[in-house]
């Protein structure tokens, strides 16, 4: 034989609300977590769709910050994303 338990309505509507908070605090969370990422240059130059020269470019001229460990540049993402946001063109 089966349970039933009844539920108020309110406390199902509080529940829906409190799964939708923590929804988007896992999604900012996610959304956080990717831009502290380190990446590497070749998926920086996919990001920013520009060549290696380019790149190089922006490294040097401090338009990027960027770290060099072991012989290799790494770049945040969120860095990227600032670049990209600051340079947004509305029309």
């Amino acid at each position: 034989m089966e349970n039933l338990t009844l539920i108020q309505s309110e406390r199902i509507d509080s529940l829906h609300e409190d799964i939708r908070e923590i929804k988007q605090m896992l999604r900012e969370g996610i959304r956080q977590s990717e831009l502290n990422k380190w990446i590497t240059k070749k998926e920086a130059r996919e990001r920013l769709h520009v060549s290696l020269k380019t790149l190089d470019s922006y490294l040097n001229r401090g338009i990027l910050p960027h770290s060099r460990f072991a012989g290799k540049i790494y770049i945040k993402a969120g860095d990227i994303e600032a670049h990209l946001s600051k340079h947004y063109i509305r029309s």
